[in-house]
């Protein structure tokens, strides 16, 4: 195998060693872009796996709510610039009041109360509020709905989604029922279905519509496999640079400080990316576990720091029952276990070089993402109830 950006060996990484299960595909393709066929897991998988099916959709949706009164409605528009104020100002007192106190009793069962906006009417509502047409709402939830799916899609290219039993993903988006009340649960379906995505069964909340879309697993990826000679450093499979090892106790240290400050300043930012965190620590942040491999950069503790990791994981992952893992069953009883390793674990050594350890121990890559060696690496065994 080359240590360049291609990725093709003459041993193929999957269930069966033997054979080449990325033959196809480019290392770094996005196959998210638009939704891809189905493809055949990789290899030979432990079940056969069910052929893709988009998600069953309930027979009908409830359609336009009531109109509200109008004066109610300018009445709750006029005076939320009064009361929207001072509720964030009491929330705040009470909260601090909360922390300083220590309290320690239970609390309300929703946090409902802390969400202002539920009852706030935007100015782009208002029209819509007071005519009722539901031609009005449309034009107000379209955009709504198409920055709420778009993020969704952004976040299922990350590796977001729900993995189905046939290793496909399922993205949702919720809306709620002040959102669309005079569109009804049906015309945002409608809107849904002109965007790709379809309706579900909510369950038992009826103030909500759910939409889904399934996206199949991606095409099978070109990279190298366990018996391949290690990725040179510098590229996506190889070791990546360190730290300068002497500001290592420095970030060890402050870091005890900026990541709550931190956290306090951007909790409110919408985060797409599922493993935005743990690749902001691994800039930011040193972990004690990991210290000693990193400021030695040293080949041996980077093994051992691996090992460890993935021993914790798989420990963590052999602990859940097999019936936790619902429909990701399959008709045989047999299902895949599945655990990730951040880039924080792996950064010395390289991701190719914790893909060989953790082949030792049975894992290969999770065929239902596509590989970020750079970032993190998803890993998957088969296991059987």
């Amino acid at each position: 195998m080359s240590n360049g950006p291609d990725y093709g060996g003459a041993h193929g990484y999957g269930a069966a060693p033997q054979q080449n299960p990325y033959g196809q595909g480019q290392y770094g393709q996005n196959p998210y872009a638009q939704p891809v066929p189905p493809q055949q897991p990789y290899g030979a998988q432990p079940y056969a796996a069910a052929q893709f099916e988009t998600p069953v959709q309930p027979a009908g949706f409830p359609g336009p709510a009531p109109r509200r009164n109008r004066l109610v409605v300018l009445l709750q528009f006029l005076l939320q610039w009064i009361y929207a104020p001072l509720w964030i100002i009491g929330l705040v007192i009470v909260i601090a009041v909360v922390i300083l106190s220590d309290y320690g009793g239970s609390g309300p069962g929703s946090d409902g109360w802390l969400k202002v906006n539920r009852s706030f009417i935007p100015p782009r509502r208002l029209r819509a509020e007071l005519t009722g047409r539901p031609e009005d709402w449309e034009r107000y939830v379209t955009p709504v709905l198409k920055r709420r799916i778009a993020a969704a899609e952004v976040a299922h290219a990350a590796g977001g989604g729900e993995v189905q039993v046939d290793l496909s993903r399922e993205m949702s988006v919720a809306l709620a029922a002040r959102l669309y009340r005079g569109l009804g649960a049906d015309g945002v379906v409608r809107v849904a279905e002109r965007l790709g995505w379809q309706g579900a069964s909510s369950g038992t909340d009826a103030e909500r519509v759910r939409l889904v879309r399934r996206f199949p697993a991606p095409p099978a990826p070109n990279a190298p496999s366990p018996q391949d000679p290690l990725a040179a450093p510098g590229t996506p499979w190889g070791p990546q640079s360190t730290r300068f090892a002497p500001l290592l106790p420095v970030i060890f240290l402050l870091q005890i400080v900026y990541i709550p400050v931190y956290g306090l300043l951007t909790f409110w930012i919408d985060r797409p990316n599922p493993d935005h965190w743990s690749c902001w620590g691994a800039c930011w942040t040193v972990g004690p576990r990991a210290f000693r491999a990193e400021f030695t950069n040293s080949p041996a503790a980077w093994d051992r720091h691996i090992r460890r990791i993935l021993k914790r994981d798989t420990t963590r992952e052999l602990g859940r029952a097999a019936d936790s893992y619902g429909r990701l069953v399959a008709p045989d009883g047999t299902f895949l276990r599945r655990v990730q390793l951040h880039r924080a674990t792996y950064r010395g050594a390289g991701a190719h070089q914790a893909l060989r350890i953790a082949a030792e121990q049975g894992w290969t890559l999770d065929p239902a993402y596509t590989p970020d060696p750079v970032n993190s690496l998803r890993l998957c065994r088969p296991d059987h109830r």
